[in-house]
């Protein structure tokens, strides 16, 4: 077996294990979606849906690019290893402390600012989800660079089943048995978070590092690569999330109907959920898959182009059966939200499409991380903020939700395909072009062809959406032969 199959089957298996945390773990949180969506109000579901957007904003702030950086130094053989782990952990340790004391002084003033002036308990709960979840993202980092894959499957899970199990208590439990409470349904929401991920952080901390190997001799080059990915990874939260938090200040009518509507978009965007879980899951194992390989200079592989392309292909053909999976199945997959959501159901193919695109992106962009040109992430993504608010900014008014989604699928296709202008100018890289056009026609023709077919759950039709899966399938070979058999 060569070389390039060995590391695929090493990429794929990784890929695996923190798919199975993050898909499994999120499936079962996933299955708070049909509660949520039956015992909120699209205008209260729109609450927690606005701040969790913002959550996401805060975050890539919070880690401002150590994790990569921390890849990145871990691997070089010029620095010691506890050194560069202890210097990154103790710098977000302390800048997180920073920011949520902050916060939380403030949390009246921000309550107000965004339009929710009676949750300025919940700008406190999230300065310390925030705290937490960035101290616990060195930790996680390291178990992935040690390919401790197990040890994180188990980490998150138990905090996933934690995090379901406080909302099941808070939202079913406690009321059915007639319990007197301090606290609203969506404080349970917030609240069995902040518990979760508290009881997962104390765990993680049971080996905590050194603080006389921090070195600020290390930290300075860490915060020289990193700051380029946080601003390229604002921005990319920018384009995933901003759209969520635009929405109630563009839309026109009460901000009640507002809400209604960030509500709606905020789940039927849970639809497209399986396309993100891939796309992140395969970003955790490629990320130091890739460095590691590049680090690893004993051996010259003379086909390093063609498993790169071959990565890239993979991913393609499992992004787009989940694509086919998801529309195909769109009449059961709707049973998952409230009726009351259902109005923004197509929205999902075009929020599928641009998961897929970010996707692509992720594993085509790992050139200039691996190059230490962590300047074009920022430039491309930068890019794609200034197209994300723009978009938003006027179209929301015209069409709403329907904007959104629009806009972050142009956002996410111009950051690939910016990537690949670069990269060929840079470190060009060979990637199966034809298949992976072939691939994508094949699939959207079949899904083109599923729109004509009649609609609803009845065996017949079930039979006919099984069928063109197959069909999807069955065409592999030949997109194999146009690419990677080239």
């Amino acid at each position: 077996m060569s070389r390039s199959s060995n590391e695929l089957r090493s990429l794929a298996s990784q890929t695996a294990l923190y798919g199975l945390s993050t898909v499994v773990g999120r499936l079962l949180n996933y299955l708070l979606v049909p509660l949520h969506t039956r015992l909120f109000e699209p205008q209260e579901y729109g609450i927690i849906t606005d701040f969790y957007a913002m959550a996401a904003l805060l975050a890539v702030i919070y880690t401002y690019g150590m994790e990569t950086a921390f890849f990145r130094f871990v691997n070089r053989k010029d620095q010691n290893a506890k050194s560069v782990y202890a210097t990154s952990f103790y710098a977000v340790l302390t800048t997180s402390l920073i920011l949520s004391v902050l916060l939380w002084m403030n949390a009246d003033t921000l309550a107000v600012a965004l339009r929710h002036p009676d949750k300025a308990h919940f700008v406190q709960w999230f300065s310390m989800i925030f705290a937490m979840d960035a101290v616990s993202a060195l930790p996680f980092a390291r178990l992935r660079q040690e390919a401790r894959s197990w040890s994180y499957v188990i980490l998150k899970f138990s905090n996933i089943l934690i995090l379901v199990g406080l909302q099941v208590y808070f939202l079913v439990i406690q009321p059915a048995q007639g319990n007197p409470s301090s606290f609203t349904s969506l404080d349970g929401v917030v609240l069995s978070n902040l518990v979760a991920n508290g009881i997962t952080l104390l765990f993680l901390l049971r080996g905590l590092p050194s603080l006389r190997e921090f070195d600020t001799r290390v930290l300075r080059p860490m915060l020289a690569y990193a700051w380029p990915l946080l601003v390229a990874g604002l921005a990319g939260m920018f384009n995933e999330t901003l759209d969520r938090v635009l929405l109630k200040y563009r839309l026109g009518g009460t901000p009640s109907s507002a809400m209604w509507q960030v509500g709606v978009y905020g789940a039927v965007y849970k639809l497209a959920v399986l396309m993100s879980l891939y796309t992140q899951a395969f970003r955790m194992g490629a990320e130091p898959f890739f460095f590691r390989k590049n680090a690893d200079k004993s051996v010259k592989d003379p086909n390093d182009g063609l498993s790169y392309g071959k990565v890239f292909w993979y991913y393609s053909f499992v992004g787009w059966g989940l694509f086919l999976v998801v529309t195909l199945g769109m009449d059961a997959a709707k049973l998952l939200i409230g009726p009351a959501y259902h109005e923004g159901l197509p929205v999902v193919p075009i929020l599928l499409l641009a998961n897929l695109c970010l996707g692509w992106y992720y594993n085509h962009s790992i050139w200039f991380k691996t190059s230490d040109q962590t300047r074009w992430g920022l430039w491309i993504g930068l890019g794609a903020a200034v197209l994300t608010v723009v978009g938003n900014w006027f179209l929301i008014p015209l069409y709403g939700y329907t904007a959104s989604a629009w806009v972050t699928l142009v956002c996410y296709a111009s950051m690939f395909a910016a990537s690949l202008l670069a990269s060929r100018l840079y470190n060009p890289i060979s990637y199966p072009w034809k298949g992976w056009l072939l691939l994508g026609a094949w699939a959207l023709f079949l899904y083109g062809l599923d729109s004509w077919l009649p609609s609803g759950l009845g065996m017949f039709n079930l039979g006919l959406k099984f069928l063109l899966l197959t069909v999807y399938v069955l065409g592999i070979p030949l997109f194999r032969k146009f690419g990677l058999d080239r």
